[in-house]
């Protein structure tokens, strides 16, 4: 059996003071190592970042009115801005320049037709000829009506013979002075007269039933043509081509002295007193818009109220035409076409919890965002509503007061929180 090493060994004496001073020193070390190192470790451990705060935008979440709502842009419209047209085919001659300002019912143009001032030589023509005709005609008319007058009256005579004949037969019958057939004969010779007499009288009725309704028709004959005449001379006056409207022309449509066409456009009239904004609305809208909601038109630095006075049935280019009325003073100087920014009102919600809004709502499809506490971005859920131009609302993982960060998060999207330095 193999002894121990007790025999070999030499026990020492330990020094108090020199064991006493390394310990210090070591619990110094380590004590300095730990202060240093720990931040350090604790941050690569959990893979926190450090980003500066003049880095971030954030913004405070506050507790107002909301007004759901999207900002659009267009051009000023004239609401009442015709455009003249040429009313016959002719050459026009324009009597304005753009730029001019006219007063309703002055004259702007005058076109030139012969085509038209042919015609009205001609119906002239035939309307004094139509004329002589019915004069010719009342002269007829009363000659035939003379010589049926003459036969009533010689019927008459005859009717008044037979009479005197016939009352002097009956006396000489009643002497026996002629006989029986003188008698019958008178008679008969009576009822001759009296049917001639009752003819010729219809004959003169009729006749002058047949002259009057000749008179009427060669009347109405003189007044067809009298009013196809006067029609002719109506399209003759609307040759001169008159403003419709008080206002500014706008712009030649044609050139001076060209020969035109019927109902070909000549120039425009611009009237100044009322004007309309012609908004293009994005499609993701259309079911949103509506008649009557109230707009915000923004014009040299001004804000003017308006309200949505129309909208157009159809989109072009992902793009909805609406019109609206802007409630301006006289005084304001407008141009057509000038352009203009526009904020259609949706909705309005009163005390809502919202932000402001910015990239920061596309990071987590607006379900996510950083929210700022004692120098720490926390990650946290949140729930958004409806939105404006400048706000979105919050609907849950946030109070009031608190503050978030709304800048881009690509720079940290990986992280579930991080540490900002001022």
């Amino acid at each position: 059996m193999i002894k121990g090493t007790q025999s070999q060994d030499e026990v020492i004496a330990p020094s108090t003071r020199s064991s006493k001073l390394k310990f210090v020193v070591s619990a110094v070390l380590m004590t300095l190592i730990t202060v240093v190192s720990i931040p350090a470790i604790s941050q690569w451990y959990s893979g926190i970042k450090t980003v500066s705060y003049a880095q971030l935008i954030t913004a405070k979440v506050i507790k107002k009115d909301l007004v759901r709502d999207v900002s659009v842009s267009g051009r000023l419209v004239a609401a009442n801005a015709p455009q003249v047209y040429s009313p016959e085919p002719g050459q026009a001659t324009l009597l304005v320049k753009p730029g001019d300002r006219v007063e309703q019912d002055a004259l702007l143009a005058t076109i030139h037709s012969p085509e038209l001032d042919a015609q009205i030589d001609q119906q002239s023509s035939l309307l004094t000829q139509l004329q002589l005709e019915s004069n010719r005609g009342l002269l007829a008319d009363d000659e035939a009506q003379l010589e049926l007058e003459r036969s009533l009256d010689e019927a008459t005579v005859r009717l008044n013979a037979a009479q005197r004949e016939q009352l002097r037969s009956k006396e000489s019958y009643d002497k026996q002075v002629i006989s029986e057939l003188d008698f019958a004969r008178s008679k008969d010779t009576l009822l001759e007269a009296q049917l001639m007499h009752k003819h010729a009288q219809k004959r003169v009725s009729m006749a002058k039933k047949r002259l009057d309704f000749e008179a009427q028709t060669r009347e109405l004959s003189v007044q067809r043509q009298t009013q196809i005449l006067d029609e002719l001379k109506r399209r003759q006056r609307a040759l001169e081509v008159r403003a419709p409207v008080t206002g500014v022309v706008g712009s030649w449509l044609v050139q001076q002295k060209e020969q035109v066409a019927d109902a070909q456009a000549l120039m425009t009239i611009v009237d100044l007193s009322e004007y309309e904004a012609e908004l293009q609305v994005p499609e993701f809208y259309a079911d949103d818009l509506g008649i009557g909601l109230n707009v915000e038109i923004s014009l040299g630095g001004q804000f003017y109220q308006g309200a949505v006075s129309s909208v157009s049935p159809e989109i072009q280019q992902n793009q909805v035409a609406v019109r609206v009325k802007i409630n301006a003073n006289s005084d304001l100087k407008l141009r057509q076409n000038q352009r203009v920014n526009g904020r259609i009102e949706f909705e309005k919600k009163a005390q809502v919890l919202q932000v402001k809004r910015g990239p920061f709502l596309s990071s987590f499809g607006g379900k996510q965002a950083f929210v700022i506490q004692d120098q720490m971005a926390q990650l946290r859920d949140i729930k958004i509503g409806v939105s404006s131009v400048d706000y979105v609302e919050l609907i849950s993982g946030v109070q009031e007061g608190e503050e978030i960060i709304i800048s881009d998060y690509d720079a940290f999207s990986q992280s579930q929180t991080f540490k900002i330095s001022k």
